[in-house]
């Protein structure tokens, strides 16, 4: 009854939630907020954070400073020192009574590790393995209905010591929406979720952030929809990072007609990918060759994993989370990202992009003429195959 009649009330006074929002850009908010926790929000404080001790740090002691709910979702959870820390004081904080709740994947974890944290009383739903798809992806930490951390990182060694990312600090009415968002994934697992829960006072000065999440029941796949809407409407530059590049062939005709028009889009990748997913290279890089030749500007990392997640457009739109340029992202998995409709951050954004074009080199068309025979040969069918992972 309550999400009813705050949808209707959206649809009523529509001033108070895109006011803040420019108005060329009104029409891809309007589309994305179909439901409660999808709509904007004003006056949130938002603090970009990046990978190490200090950060881990940051995490435990906000865990431990909850006087009364944690509710937390990793695609991976590692039985490592990371993991263990953050498992740790979400294992105190169940002893200590708290509404302690944990949701996320089979794959990266172990059954062991997470039948540890029930005999702490922490309430586990996991994605289960079969069906393959679709999976959890998503990455969520919500205290106390007040505090929110989100983006692209997982709880493991590697994503805090070895990889190049970061992570989003939350504040403000925002992080009410990720609850909603929280509560109707963990209902899609199985548990029971409640939506009365208090909304965070906007802070004055803050920032206009708008929480889409993907449900695989819904055929309406609203994150390809933004990024799609955001190609079209882009007039100076798209740029991107993300550790994975095998969009659908509607994405990939976007950035051909952007740059046709003379919009700058760049993306950046590394060139070798994580463990898990080292056996993808080659369906990527059959799509390299279609997309220099349009004029995308691809850039390579060869130096460190980068498994960063954002765009950033024309000064004032970005967004970060975890949704990556692949098939499985925006078409298959629980997905969910931050629409940031301000300067400030995307020139934050901006800058964090553009600091890394120093460790990459871009991929020219002597770079492609120099792959190896095999994957020039069967590059249709290697980019037909990338979309089944």
């Amino acid at each position: 009854m309550k999400r009813a009649f705050l949808f209707l009330a959206a649809l009523f006074f529509p001033f108070a939630l895109f006011s803040q929002i420019r108005e060329e850009y009104r029409p891809l908010a309007h589309m994305l907020a179909t439901l409660p926790e999808r709509e904007p929000t004003n006056g949130n404080l938002v603090e970009l954070l990046h990978p190490g001790s200090e950060l881990l740090l940051r995490l435990q002691d906000d865990i431990l400073a909850a006087g009364e709910s944690i509710h937390a979702e990793f695609f991976i959870f590692a039985d490592d020192i990371v993991g263990n820390t953050i498992r740790t004081a979400l294992n105190f904080k169940a002893l200590d009574s708290l509404d302690v709740l944990y949701m996320g994947d089979t794959i990266g974890s172990n059954a062991a590790f997470f039948n540890r944290m029930k005999k702490f009383g922490v309430q586990v739903k996991r994605r289960p393995l079969i069906p393959l798809r679709p999976r959890n992806h998503q990455k969520l930490l919500l205290l106390d209905h007040s505090v929110g951390y989100t983006g692209g990182m997982n709880m493991s060694c590697s994503e805090f010591y070895d990889w190049v990312d970061f992570i989003v600090r939350l504040r403000g009415p925002v992080v009410a929406q990720l609850e909603r968002l929280y509560a109707r994934t963990w209902e899609s697992h199985g548990g029971k979720a409640e939506y009365d829960f208090p909304v965070p006072e906007p802070y004055d000065g803050g920032v206009t952030i708008q929480s889409v999440g993907d449900d695989p029941k819904k055929k309406e796949r609203l994150n390809l929809k933004a990024y799609l809407w955001v190609l079209e409407n882009a007039r100076e530059y798209f740029w991107a990072k993300t550790p994975y590049l095998k969009p659908p062939r509607e994405f990939i005709d976007a950035l051909v007609d952007a740059a046709g028009r003379g919009v700058d889009i760049r993306l950046m990748t590394p060139w070798d990918k994580d463990d898990i997913s080292c056996l993808e290279e080659p369906f990527e890089r059959a799509l390299y060759e279609e997309l220099v030749d349009a004029g995308v500007h691809i850039y390579i990392r060869p130096d460190r994993y980068d498994h960063s997640k954002v765009f950033v457009t024309d000064d004032y739109l970005c967004a970060t989370g975890s949704v990556n340029l692949d098939c499985l992202s925006f078409c298959s998995n629980f997905e969910n990202n931050l629409y940031f409709y301000d300067e400030g951050v995307a020139r934050q954004m901006k800058s964090l992009i553009e600091d890394d074009f120093a460790n990459c080199y871009e991929l020219t068309p002597e770079h492609i003429a120099a792959f190896p025979c095999w994957l020039k040969t069967f590059k249709n069918t290697l980019r037909t195959l990338g979309k089944l992972f």
